[in-house]
């Protein structure tokens, strides 16, 4: 009889156990699901947070797009009869204006034309994001283009005392859109010259390489800050020593040519270090 009574408080005990046991996993059980469903909430609350914001700024960013459009727009037309006038004051007979007049005038046409070449970059950014800016693939050859930018910007860096020099073996034909890879080699040969002390060299080297065109700008400038060169692309972006030499820029040069690239499926790089130089390479599929 006491053994029975025995086994029967040891079942009993069990039973009790395994139904405290039992209660407490599923106060834990029920706990967990809780900490979950919570979890969840918090974490839509926090993607719509997010999404809402990503909203604000996209529709923030087109304003500014818009903004800059307009504004660009609405300069042109007094900045056009500004200059008219300035040219027309150029062309008056030699006995009309005093030297220190037509100094003013050169001073006047030179910071037009900086205003003008700020207005186009503008609009051309602005065209570009805004997806306005289309792009007319044909069949071009790097080698002319190269050769078409060098007669260009010659003349400047003839007054500022670079030498250019050219290392491109046509021909290099690729699929593209000559006028766009213009403003790109303008962009970058503009660079280059403008931050090359005199005495400084540029050069630029066209080849094919493995199923693509390439394109290197390089020159022995004043070059970029390191910690600055993450925001190379960015617009409006200058270098602080730029800006110390008082180095007149736009900062939107290179967000344009690395738009363009991208719409040509290429890639665009930048090599610096400072005061020793920069290289720019630029790869274009060749076909």
């Amino acid at each position: 009889m006491r053994g029975a009574a025995n086994g029967a408080a040891f079942l009993a005990g069990l039973l009790t156990g395994g139904a405290t046991a039992a209660l407490a996993l599923g106060r834990e059980t029920a706990r967990m699901r809780a900490a979950c469903l919570a979890t969840a909430a918090e974490t839509e609350r926090s993607r719509r947070r997010e999404d809402e914001l990503m909203a604000r700024m996209r529709a923030l960013d087109a304003a500014k797009t818009d903004f800059m459009a307009t504004v660009s727009h609405e300069l042109r037309t007094p900045l056009t009869s500004i200059s008219g006038y300035v040219e027309l004051l150029r062309d008056a007979e030699p006995d009309e204006l005093s030297d220190a007049q037509r100094r003013m005038l050169e001073v006047i046409a030179r910071n037009a034309r900086r205003l003008r070449e700020l207005i186009e970059d503008i609009l051309t950014l602005s065209r570009i994001e805004s997806g306005g800016f289309r792009s007319e693939p044909g069949e071009v050859d790097l080698a002319q283009v190269v050769e078409r930018a060098i007669t260009e910007i010659g003349p400047v860096a003839a007054k500022a005392s670079v030498g250019l020099h050219a290392e491109v073996r046509g021909p290099l034909p690729l699929r593209g859109d000559g006028v766009q890879l213009d403003r790109v080699l303008a962009n970058l040969l503009g660079n280059a010259v403008k931050f090359t002390p005199a005495a400084g060299t540029v050069t630029v080297r066209a080849a094919h390489d493995a199923g693509e065109a390439v394109l290197v700008v390089a020159d022995t400038g004043m070059g970029i800050p390191e910690s600055e060169q993450k925001a190379l692309f960015v617009r409006f972006f200058r270098a602080t020593n730029a800006i110390r030499r008082a180095v007149p820029g736009t900062g939107l040069g290179l967000a344009i040519c690395r738009k363009i690239v991208d719409n040509h499926g290429g890639t665009i790089a930048v090599a610096s270090a400072e005061n020793m130089g920069t290289t720019v390479t630029v790869r274009l599929p060749a076909s």
